[in-house]
């Protein structure tokens, strides 16, 4: 005899299916807010008071937040503080040179280090490095 067609229908579990949240940041641009995924941001530059922030797919935004206030609200396993001016995606680098003291971005661009933050860097980077070849 079927178990499954005589059983209660209380007994069943519903499987849902949930989406995998990617992490959002919303950027106030030109009095309206864009919304975009962290993992689509290149590097963010700072200009004083403000900040421009760049997108894979060639969007830059003006925004009137200091470089500070992204370095603490972004997760800094995935972002780096490379220069006192540039906040990069350590996925979107595509190569580092460290004894010309500045890394290639996926997009061909090249961004420089500061000394001192060099070996502060360095370490984070090759643990990045490591934990994506481990989940690969």
């Amino acid at each position: 005899m079927n178990t499954l067609a005589t059983a209660p229908a209380a007994n069943f579990v519903k499987v849902y299916r949930t989406k995998i949240s990617v992490p959002k940041i919303t950027l106030p641009f030109m009095n309206r807010f864009v919304t975009v995924p962290i993992t689509e941001i290149l590097y963010i530059q700072s200009d004083v008071n403000y900040c421009y922030v760049y997108l894979k797919d060639g969007r830059k935004f003006l925004i009137a937040k200091t470089l500070k206030e992204y370095n603490q609200q972004l997760d800094s396993e995935l972002f780096a503080r490379i220069h006192k001016s540039y906040l990069v995606n350590l996925e979107a680098i595509e190569h580092c040179n460290f004894a010309e003291y500045e890394i290639q971005m996926t997009n061909g661009l090249c961004l420089p280090i500061a000394r001192r933050k060099r070996k502060l860097f360095s370490k984070k980077f090759s643990l990045f490095t490591k934990i994506q070849r481990l989940a690969s």
